[in-house]
């Protein structure tokens, strides 16, 4: 039973089954883990060693980054150390939002339909706001945002408007039925109308696409503590895995739903304070762009005045009618 819905007297709309969840925390977080081992600069193992060849070390070198030794840029200014106050502001949420999972174990009472669906009692204003914090979890605040800002708009933007679309999706044709049918979770639906196999097909699908989401809010979770409380990332995860795990324990759709709607209340709080202070404090002398490595093709043309122009561009040996690094520049080696 992987996928469950909560159900108001107006309303029907999936979600992460209870179970599932404290499930795919487990996994997500061995999962999760070694990825952060430092890995080398460049996952090319040829490219990687050829770098290492110019500068004469492994890569990166002593007291320099991959950024400075790869293309040539300057490394990133070191992240000063935030003041106690933020620290103490994330974990003042995380304590709000742990308190309300666990009292909701009271409301549980020990029966599952509680656990599962919060007994088909949610009301519409709840389920809305539940929704719409499964949009501003750390994948879509750091994840999306960061896309969109190295690729493109709609790079960062194709989840929250494929979720969006589903959910649209969702009310207008399956919400009725899954109501009529009384079932607990999504692969129950399948079992009644396809059998056994098929639930267990369902089931294994949406756990994995589901690990993949809850990986990401993991590292999410660890990279803000890590950074406010000063502690390892592995640390962080782990606390992060514990405290969702109790709560979520605790009282089932009922923790996920009211905790929700505190957390989203923060968060949109949050990204508003956030972007009045981010155009209020912008700086206009932005980082130049990438002058890029052997090959790099630049993203205009030569005589254009834009970045090919700047790094004195040539054209492209493999790409037809394009401007590309200029080895016997910048590269001669």
């Amino acid at each position: 039973m992987v996928a469950s819905f909560s159900m108001g007297r107006n309303s029907a709309t999936w979600s992460v089954s209870p179970c599932t969840r404290i499930l795919l925390l487990t996994l997500a977080t061995w999962n999760t883990l070694p990825s952060l081992v430092q890995a080398e600069c460049l996952a090319n193992t040829e490219f990687n060693d050829f770098f290492e060849g110019l500068v004469g070390a492994p890569i990166p070198s002593e007291g320099s980054c991959c950024m400075f030794d790869v293309c040539g840029l300057e490394c990133p200014v070191d992240v000063p150390e935030p003041s106690n106050g933020f620290g103490i502001a994330v974990a003042i949420s995380i304590v709000i939002s742990f308190l309300i999972g666990i009292a909701t174990f009271f409301v549980v009472k020990g029966q599952s339909v509680n656990f599962f669906v919060a007994g088909r009692s949610l009301p519409l204003w709840i389920v809305s706001m539940t929704l719409a914090a499964q949009s501003i979890d750390s994948n879509a605040i750091l994840g999306n945002a960061d896309l969109s800002y190295k690729f493109g708009f709609y790079d960062g933007a194709v989840i929250p408007i494929g979720l969006g679309l589903s959910l649209i999706l969702n009310g207008i044709f399956l919400a009725h039925h899954v109501n009529n049918d009384e079932v607990l979770t999504l692969p129950d639906i399948f079992a009644k109308r396809y059998g056994k196999v098929v639930e267990i097909l369902v089931s294994l699908t949406t756990i994995c696409s589901f690990l993949m989401l809850l990986a990401g809010n993991l590292v999410g979770f660890g990279a803000i503590t890590s950074y406010v409380w000063g502690i390892s990332d592995t640390a962080a995860i782990w606390i992060a895995a514990g405290i969702v795990w109790v709560y979520t324990a605790s009282g089932g759709l009922f923790s996920v739903a009211y905790t929700d709607v505190v957390q989203g209340l923060m968060g949109w709080s949050g990204c508003i304070v956030m972007a009045f202070w981010f155009i209020a404090n912008e700086e206009p002398n932005a980082p130049p762009p990438s002058i890029g490595y052997p090959l790099y093709v630049y993203p205009d043309n030569i005589g254009d005045g834009g970045v090919c122009d700047m790094y004195d561009g040539v054209p492209c040996a493999v790409t037809a009618d394009a401007c590309c690094y200029n080895i016997e520049r910048w590269c001669p080696e």
